[in-house]
This record gives structure tokens, sequence and C-alpha cells, in this order.
């Protein structure tokens, strides 16, 4: 199936969809330790009050396992995840937070890591002819992401590859106001997400390359009639979630490995 990605990818009709968060990003480190999620910058950033790190610490412990729990529904999960989020943004308000500092949370945070081969995949598609567009759709914090894209990849991204995730909003002088509604969290992530002027990126578009470390990221390019190659990349509990992967995914890699190849097979492209 890869090859007929591939001739899409050079007729200009594909598009890829990649998550955020243990997909564009490394799950663990070398040491072995956990990688930082979007919202994981912040919240192990010194800029936030010891009492604002120890509650968002609290709020992962009890919410990421069902997150990641094989046995219940995305139905039973949904209003889960809309409760962990929303406390957690009601967290970050109570803090003194400004563009500047989120800014420097991100240069300062070591944990956050592409994930290997990330970085070469992102440039590929960028300097395809035609360009490929990427969607990365992330329900952590776009801000941040931005901020980390630019910092960590050694080129510019195009505005063929956009970031569609939930926005902070601030005031004039840079001071965190707010978040941007409707909440987007990994169980609701579709098309219609996307804001009409990048929505045109995608539109017409025949074949969907979706990568990610989550069920809910097999949804992501709902709203388009398009064939889709789903690439799920199984971090954690693997034997626990091993068959449920198999049977919804069309490729899936264990373990936290590199970008597997069937993605750069899929643009057309090979691995170096």
């Amino acid at each position: 199936r890869a090859a007929k990605f591939a001739e899409a990818a050079r007729a200009g009709t594909l598009a890829v969809f990649a998550d955020f968060d243990r997909t564009v990003t490394r799950s663990f480190l070398a040491d072995g330790g956990r990688g930082c999620s979007s919202h994981g910058v912040l919240e192990g950033a010194s800029l936030l009050s010891q009492q604002c790190r120890d509650r968002a610490s609290e709020l992962f412990n009890k919410y990421y396992p069902v997150e990641i729990d094989v046995k219940m529904s995305i139905e039973e999960k949904i209003p889960i995840m809309n409760e962990w989020y929303e406390q957690m943004h009601a967290l970050l308000l109570k803090e003194d937070l400004t563009r500047d500092k989120i800014r420097q949370a991100v240069a300062d945070c070591a944990s956050i890591q592409l994930r290997d081969g990330m970085t070469d995949f992102l440039q590929k598609c960028q300097d395809a002819l035609p360009p490929i567009p990427v969607v990365i759709m992330s329900a952590g914090l776009g801000d941040v992401i931005d901020d980390f894209l630019r910092q960590s990849l050694p080129f510019e991204l195009k505005p063929t590859t956009i970031v569609v995730s939930n926005r902070m909003t601030f005031d004039r002088d840079g001071i965190l106001l707010g978040f941007s509604e409707p909440l987007l969290h990994m169980y609701n992530k579709t098309v219609s997400f996307m804001p009409e002027a990048e929505r045109k990126l995608v539109e017409g578009k025949t074949c969907c390359l979706l990568i990610g470390d989550s069920v809910g990221d097999l949804t992501m390019a709902d709203g388009l009639e398009a064939d889709k190659l789903r690439v799920g990349l199984l971090n954690e509990k693997v034997e626990e979630r091993l068959q449920q992967y198999q049977e919804l995914f069309d490729y899936v890699s264990i373990n936290d490995a590199p970008l597997p190849e069937i993605c750069f097979r899929a643009i057309g492209v090979e691995q170096t």
C-alpha cells in the first residue's frame, strides 16, 4: 500500500496527519526517563509554583492511565479527558505566565525531544515536489509546540507544515488570559477542527498518512474522502495493547522506536 501513497505524493494528492506528544516527540529518553509532553514543558518548569507543579503531577498520575486503558471505551474516556485538560488549564491560569516565559520554559526543557527520524521526515515532506502537507494535530498546547519546533528543527517550517492544537490567548502585555475553545482533546481530533484557511491545505487529497500513538489519532483525517494508511506507535504497555493496535492500525511500531521506514516509503523517499 505504501507504493500507492508514494504515487499520490508525486501527484500532489497526499497529506500527512501526525500527532505531537509521544509521536513527533519521543515517549522515553535515552536514560529511560519519561519524555515531556507539550503540557509537561510548563508543568515541570521552574517558572511555575511548586504547588502548581505538584498538582500537575498528581493530575497526570490520575488521568494518563485512563488515556491508555484498553478496557475503557472512547465514549467513557471523553468526559474524563475533558476534566483533566480543564483542570490543567485552570491551574496554569493561576500562574503568572507570559509569552516570553513560555518560550524560555521550552528552551530550558531537556526532556522534550524529537523522535529519531522525525527531523528527516518533516524536511523531506517540505522539500518534496510538490510539497506534502503535514498537519500536526495535537491535544496539547500549540504555542509550546510552535516554540519547540522553531527551537529544535534545523530548518524553518514552511506554510505546508501546520500545527492544529489548543491555543493560548494573551493580553497586550503578553500575559496569559485563557485558552481557545472548543477544547481539542485526544478523542475529538478531526478535520473539522482545522481553521477554514488551513483546511484548504488538505481539501481534495485522496490519500492520508496517519501517524500517532493513541487510538484517538485514527480520526485525524475524518472529514476527508481519502484512503488512509494508519501507522501506530505503541510506546509502552506493549503486551497489553498490541492486539488492539494491530486490529486498528495498518502498521504498528513498538517500544518508542525511531519513525518507521514505512512512513518514508509512503511519501516516496528513502530514509537517510
